[in-house]
């Protein structure tokens, strides 16, 4: 034996008790005790901030969405999609929700950090449901225009993400479709109008203050497009609800947003993460999963060529037996 090997292994003498499996266990489990204790590390990165603004408008309680095979509300899609969104945000983003109904659009809660508040962001957006609904009208219109004022009062400059179906209740003037947004100008607040639910007009539940079902509302319980019109006698279709996307997409034009439908419970995540609107911060960055990984690989490389020999050797078929030598 070389002398080297000697004063290794006088200076070690623990490693000759241990054979190679035990020391490669070993080391996986110091790297793993290092992923555990290592604090995050303040780097730069991308970040992003949004408002996310939720209809809550009895038409966003149509069931034409399906979540594990079970009819789901285009609400409760909607709070899916966004809760799945957080866990995609790098730490130093900041999120906040608000809820539209009536004309008006109001902050729930202002952007907070995800990492520090994802708990809270949690619990708050199962809380923003149609019983916070302070009247039955949608005016849609209004609503983009007071969430875009919002973000802007903010500061800080963050993007709207707003979810609704596009139904105007009541029906919008056909001589005045769109207000004028005199006090904002185009892509001063950048934001995405998210379109909620299908093509297919369906019944639209009738809730009554406290949130209890009463059936579906009925054509001559609602005000229909001929209504506005002296002297008309054309009904509408008013009380059933489907996406109303031309009239969306109208609107993300005139105000400089961008449209996209709410077409898989992804779709929030996709306008959160554009890009484009990325904004470099240091933010506290968890490593943790660094060490993590070189356990595992060293764990992979070490045991996997084993278990799979084992596996071979279980799966080879017997040698017959030879009558002559029995």
């Amino acid at each position: 034996m070389s002398q080297s090997v000697l004063n290794k292994s006088a200076a070690r003498p623990w490693l000759g008790i241990l054979d190679t499996d035990s020391r490669a266990i070993l080391v996986a489990l110091v790297l793993l005790v290092v992923a555990l204790a290592l604090p995050a590390v303040p780097l730069k990165h991308d970040t992003y901030e949004s408002i996310v603004i939720l209809d809550i408008t009895q038409s966003m309680d149509v069931e034409d969405y399906e979540l594990g095979g079970t009819p789901t509300s285009r609400l409760a899609y909607a709070r899916e999609a966004a809760r799945r969104a957080l866990r995609e945000l790098p730490c130093g983003s900041r999120v906040g929700w608000g809820a539209f109904a009536g004309y008006r659009t109001l902050l729930l809660l202002a952007p907070v950090e995800v990492c520090e508040n994802y708990g809270d962001l949690l619990t708050s957006l199962a809380k923003v449901d149609g019983s916070m609904r302070w009247e039955n009208a949608s005016e849609i219109t209004k609503g983009v225009y007071w969430s875009m004022r919002a973000a802007k009062e903010l500061g800080s400059s963050p993007n709207v993400i707003f979810v609704t179906d596009g139904q105007e209740a009541p029906p919008l003037d056909p001589t005045n479709i769109l207000p004028m947004f005199d006090d904002l100008k185009v892509g001063q607040v950048h934001g995405w109008l998210i379109g909620a639910g299908g093509y297919s007009p369906l019944p639209i539940p009738k809730t009554d203050d406290d949130g209890n079902r009463e059936g579906f509302w009925r054509a001559d319980q609602v005000l229909q497009p001929g209504d506005l019109i002296p002297g008309s006698k054309s009904r509408g279709a008013e009380h059933l609800s489907a996406l109303h996307e031309p009239h969306l997409q109208e609107i993300a034009h005139q105000v400089g947003f961008d449209y996209a439908r709410l077409s898989s419970t992804e779709s929030i995540a996709r306008a959160m993460l554009d890009r484009r609107f990325a904004r470099r911060a240091q933010a506290a960055t968890d490593l943790y999963w660094i060490p993590a990984l070189m356990a595992l690989l060293l764990l992979a490389v070490r045991f996997a060529p084993l278990l799979l020999a084992e596996a071979n050797a279980k799966s080879a078929p017997m040698a017959p037996v030879d009558e002559d030598r029995r």
